[in-house]
């Protein structure tokens, strides 16, 4: 019985996959690399971009855009100085993700990391918005299947090697410029090396301080505050440009995890300006 629902499990992760990237591929010659400006009734808009760093934004995506993204974090720290060129020689952590908006309101992603070969099915939905000129407020759930499919020292239809996880997004803005976001999570069987499966629950802040409409600083910390964790708590901060449909963000952290499955779960170096590893989140829109 085991067996058979991990068999169906690792089918809808490829056929989730292949259908975002065929899709892509038959309709690319349609690309448009702008947001549409005259898109009528457009929600409350707070942050800009679908996700902070790791810990997501309540930002969806227009009925039937496509998000690609490509994020690297150097394993090298900062402190490494100019024989590793601060981090940058690698080697990396890579992550790639492909979104797609189902509504307005509603977006169903996968995304691998190259940690464990780790895959993620992911949804989020935008459920509350209230649009105060003081305290604007948009309230978003997101989850996610999560396969390890390649462990050390097991087969990938190990039980152990899936996880699951479920978050709660708040977002505000004050005087639109500071965006705040809380972010508690709820993380499933959060060390697949782990004796047994424990769960871990977060309480996730970000915040953005939005420069010029292309320009801004962003931080996140996520600590843990019961169940398991590794050893200290992950913090990250950087800055972020904009361009259209397109974002670029340097990060400085602690954490060298990416997919939000592996992130929640802590990191194994304390913040502390010697353990800090330089990367960047890239993302596109794809509007057909």
């Amino acid at each position: 019985m085991i067996i058979n629902m991990q068999l169906k499990f690792s089918k809808i992760f490829h056929l989730a996959f292949c259908l975002t990237l065929l899709l892509s591929i038959n309709l690319l010659g349609q690309i448009s690399w702008q947001r549409d400006e005259t898109a009528p009734d457009l929600p409350l808009q707070l942050f800009h971009s679908t996700h902070s760093i790791i810990l997501p934004t309540t930002e969806t995506l227009q009925r039937g855009d496509f998000e690609f993204e490509v994020s690297h974090r150097f394993i090298p720290t900062i402190q490494d100085g100019p024989e590793e060129l601060y981090g940058f020689d690698g080697p990396a952590n890579i992550k790639l993700g492909l979104s797609y908006g189902l509504s307005d309101d509603f977006l169903l992603g996968v995304s691998r990391s190259n940690v464990n070969d780790n895959l993620e099915l992911i949804a989020k939905y935008r459920a509350i918005e209230y649009d105060n000129e003081l305290i604007p407020i948009v309230i978003g759930l997101r989850g996610a299947a999560v396969w390890n499919t390649d462990p050390t020292g097991r087969t990938a239809k190990d039980n152990r090697n899936f996880q699951y996880y479920a978050q709660l997004i708040v977002n505000t803005m004050i005087e639109k410029k500071l965006g705040i976001g809380v972010v508690p999570s709820f993380l499933y069987n959060s060390d697949i090396y782990y004796t047994s499966k424990k769960s871990t629950f977060t309480l996730g802040l970000n915040v953005q301080y939005y420069i010029s409409s292309w320009f801004s600083l962003l931080a996140e910390w996520n600590p843990t505050v019961a169940g398991l964790s590794n050893k200290y708590d992950s913090f990250s901060f950087g800055f972020e440009l904009e361009t259209g449909g397109h974002f670029f963000k340097i990060i400085f952290t602690n954490n060298t995890l990416l997919n939000t499955s592996q992130y929640l779960g802590g990191s194994a170096d304390d913040i502390v300006a010697k353990n800090y590893r330089v990367g960047f989140n890239i993302t596109r829109l794809l509007k057909f």
